[in-house]
């Protein structure tokens, strides 16, 4: 069917928004599947309403300046053009890095075991002490105040032998986000990075002032009731056992793999080129 005016041509070509669309401006629009990639990335304890508002006005925020880039003519800018091609080949660079490692850690002889992380573990404990105190707590929140008040009482009357399994208990049956709440339980975390929010510095105030095994009132912020209790602070200098923190003892030794793919990668690509008299240097 033909578009009849002006005003029926622009209606054609502009193309129909996507099905779950939450931010538009100009021809680009934001969609709920990329507001819940860009909140993957961000802290555990940041609350999913807060984070989301956040991710949608810095992308209106970057798209309304981007937009007006392109229409002061910056992409044909020779410094900008040079930018752009240095950034292009940095992302290339990177993806080729990105797959090769995956093509290598597929593998099952190139998959770090159990013992290779025990071993990476023990060549480097002392570069493992701790840069800053690490907590493991009992945290979590929901809407409901009478759920936190039994939650705190149940914590308050466990004894040590069963606070755990209590608490994988209390954190499926009334935690707003169990998630997070089972991994801040499970996991020694940086102190610094937990309560970075602003409308959440008031825990951050009261874990400051917790020692292990206390637990703090039940603390109301916008309508959520925040149930804290520090289960451990290991303090600066404190040598991790690897069972305390295996996931990032694990993520240190990838990294040590990697680089030593990326030497065997580089080392052959250059005897590559000289074989092929493609790679010279100058004095």
């Amino acid at each position: 069917m033909l578009c009849i005016g002006l005003l029926g041509a622009a209606a054609c070509q502009k193309a129909a928004p996507p099905p779950d669309v939450v931010a538009r401006v100009g021809n680009a629009y934001l969609t709920r599947a990329d507001v819940a990639r860009a909140i993957a990335l961000l802290p555990v304890q940041m609350d999913s309403t807060e984070a989301s508002q956040q991710v949608i006005e810095q992308w209106i925020t970057n798209q309304l300046l981007y937009q007006e880039a392109l229409q002061r003519g910056l992409r044909e800018d020779p410094n900008v053009r040079r930018l752009l091609e240095e950034n292009e080949r940095s992302v290339l660079i990177n993806a080729l890095l990105e797959q090769l490692y995956q093509e290598e850690e597929r593998s099952p002889e190139n998959q770090l075991s159990p013992a290779e992380v025990q071993a990476y573990y023990e060549r480097n404990r002392e570069q493992l002490r701790l840069q800053e105190p690490y907590v493991r707590l009992r945290y979590l929140h929901t809407p409901n105040a009478e759920a936190a008040q039994t939650v705190h009482r149940a914590l308050a009357q466990a004894t040590p032998s069963e606070i755990d399994s209590l608490w994988q208990a209390l954190v499926e049956r009334y935690a707003q986000n169990p998630d997070e709440a089972q991994l801040l339980a499970r996991r020694y975390l940086p102190e610094s990075r937990l309560f970075t929010a602003a409308v959440l510095s008031p825990l951050r105030e009261v874990l400051a002032r917790l020692r292990n095994g206390e637990l703090a009132p039940v603390i109301q912020i916008n309508g959520h009731y925040h149930v804290l209790q520090l289960a451990e602070r290991l303090p600066t200098g404190t040598i991790p056992e690897l069972s305390w923190m295996y996931e990032e003892v694990a993520r240190l030794a990838q990294i040590q793999s990697r680089k030593q793919i990326y030497a065997r990668l580089v080392q052959r690509l250059r005897n590559e080129a000289q074989v092929r008299g493609e790679l010279e240097r100058y004095p």
